[in-house]
C-alpha cells in the first residue's frame, strides 16, 4: 500500500487477487478477511508487530470466518481438559460412590478419546478450508494436540482390550 495519505480513500493497492486478511481502510489498525469476492468473519485488530510471535503466525492462528478451525480451537481446550480429567481419574483422586474405579477410568478414557477423535475432524475440515478462509495454525496446533493427547487414551484402551480388560 502505498504511503501517500490520498491513496487511503482508493483501495486499487490493496492485493486483493486472492483471500488474506486485509487492512480496513474505513478503520484504522484493523483488518478483515478478504475471501477474493467479499469481506469476511468480523474485523480484529492488526497483530503488533514486535509482539513475540510475527504478524503472520498471529494472523493464522485467528479462526477468521473459517468455523471449522473456530470448533477446532475450542476442541483443543476440551481436549486439554479430558486429558487432565482422564489423569486426575486414573490417579484414584476422584471416586464416585457407586461406581467402580475401573469403570469410571475407562469411562474417563473413553470421553477424552471421544473429544479428541471430534477435535481432530475439526481440524481436519478447517485445514481444507484453510487456503479459502483461513485459520491454517491454529487447526495444525489443534490436530496435534488432538492426535498426541488423544491418542494415549486410545492406545490405552485398545491395549486394555488386548489384554481381555481388567
Amino acid at each position: 500500500m502505498s504511503s501517500d495519505p490520498d491513496s487511503l480513500d482508493d483501495d486499487a493497492d490493496l492485493d486483493r487477487s486472492g483471500p488474506g486478511w486485509q487492512p480496513l481502510l474505513d478503520r484504522p489498525g484493523y483488518e478483515q478477511w478478504w475471501d477474493g469476492d467479499a469481506w469476511r468473519g468480523r474485523p480484529h485488530r492488526e497483530p503488533d508487530p514486535f509482539a513475540a510471535f510475527g504478524p503472520e503466525l498471529s494472523r493464522s492462528m485467528r479462526p477468521g470466518p473459517n468455523r471449522a478451525a473456530a470448533v477446532a480451537r475450542a476442541g483443543t481446550g476440551f481436549t486439554l481438559l479430558g486429558f487432565v480429567l482422564q489423569t486426575v481419574v486414573a490417579t484414584g483422586a476422584v471416586s464416585i460412590p457407586g461406581i467402580d474405579p475401573i469403570a469410571l477410568t475407562l469411562a474417563s478414557l473413553a470421553l477424552a478419546a471421544l473429544i479428541a477423535a471430534l477435535t481432530a475432524v475439526a481440524a481436519v475440515l478447517a485445514l481444507r478450508a484453510a487456503p479459502r478462509l483461513g485459520g491454517r495454525a491454529i487447526a495444525t496446533l489443534a490436530l496435534g494436540v488432538s492426535i498426541v493427547l488423544g491418542l494415549a487414551p486410545v492406545l490405552l484402551l485398545t491395549a486394555i482390550g488386548l489384554a481381555g480388560g481388567l
